[in-house]
């Protein structure tokens, strides 16, 4: 019998892996460019098209300026009331099987018609389904339309990048913001210290170490969202040996939680999967470790 490829085998887990144990994104944006004659004074096109490249430098106000390694900055720019949130770092994505699903850097490039690569991801959503995303962009520069409005709002530049059907607005900087203008606005509105960013996650992720993770998510128990617990976070990371390590904090878990994690603990190591499970009050940490094949089975007796 011919053996599978291995590589073929790890997108198969994959795609299996990522819809039981996380949100990949749920609202995914995409837009297309608007082109007209008005006159602007933004430098010539380097696309020959519909857009004008524009170094961050050139566009005027104030830019974003924050922290954005994990998902806790993230939440630090985010309006309260975020029911789930992801970050994704594109960077550690390239050369691991995640890397099909997530994209990287480039792919992120050519969705968002930026013109230049995209290294870190956040997004968050409410519970009114709106959401707004931060892209990490290096080099500092990004394609708008030509004729792009820009509008003031708070010493800032919202930049119109709606071809009259979507509603997408970005902010630049470092991240800069893209979602519709009141979801930029409310970021811009937590940023200046006229509202109050999110902290409904600050209990479980006291007990987090996202620093070095592929991605990281947080969720909280809605309508929508059935999950065996109040809240939780998750995240994962590639350890230098080339193995993998999940991390699942729950916070006020249902009963099946801890006892599913109990029976599966006993025997793990017949499965070649390192368990570490801690419970603190009323907050269970699991952790599980092992090749990205034997985590992806793991996770699959877990289902949780």
């Amino acid at each position: 019998m011919k053996r599978k490829d291995p590589a073929t085998k790890n997108q198969k887990y994959l795609a299996i892996f990522l819809a039981l144990t996380m949100f990949l994104s749920a609202f995914m944006i995409y837009f297309t460019a608007i082109g007209n004659n008005n006159d602007n004074d933004v430098p010539a096109s380097e696309t020959g098209e519909n857009f004008v490249t524009v170094p961050f430098s050139q566009i005027q106000g104030k830019h974003v300026q924050h922290d954005f390694n994990s998902i806790i900055d993230g939440l630090e720019m985010s309006p309260a009331g975020v029911t789930n949130a992801k970050y994704v770092d594109l960077q550690r994505t390239e050369g691991t099987p995640l890397e099909s699903v997530f994209g990287n850097g480039q792919t992120m490039n050519v969705s968002f018609s930026y013109g230049a690569d995209v290294t870190k991801r956040y997004g968050a959503s409410y519970a009114d389904e709106s959401g707004f995303e931060l892209h990490q962009i290096p080099e500092q520069k990004i394609n708008i339309p030509l004729g792009t409005q820009a509008m003031p709002y708070e010493g800032y530049s919202i930049l119109d990048r709606t071809n009259g059907t979507y509603n997408i607005w970005n902010v630049v900087g470092s991240p800069s913001i893209i979602g519709p203008i009141q979801n930029v606005a409310n970021v811009i509105g937590v940023l200046e210290g006229n509202s109050t960013s999110s902290s409904e996650y600050d209990q479980i992720l006291s007990r987090a170490d996202p620093e070095g993770s592929i991605y990281q998510e947080v969720v909280t128990k809605t309508n929508s969202t059935d999950i065996p617990a109040e809240q939780y976070y998750k995240d994962l990371k590639k350890l230098d040996d080339g193995s993998y390590v999940q991390t699942t904090i729950y916070l006020n878990p249902e009963p099946e939680v801890n006892e599913k994690i109990a029976v599966y603990q006993a025997n793990s190591s017949e499965r070649g999967v390192a368990y570490n499970v801690t419970t603190l009050g009323n907050i269970t940490k699991l952790e599980i470790s092992s090749d990205f094949e034997s985590l992806y089975n793991e996770s699959t007796l877990l289902s949780i």
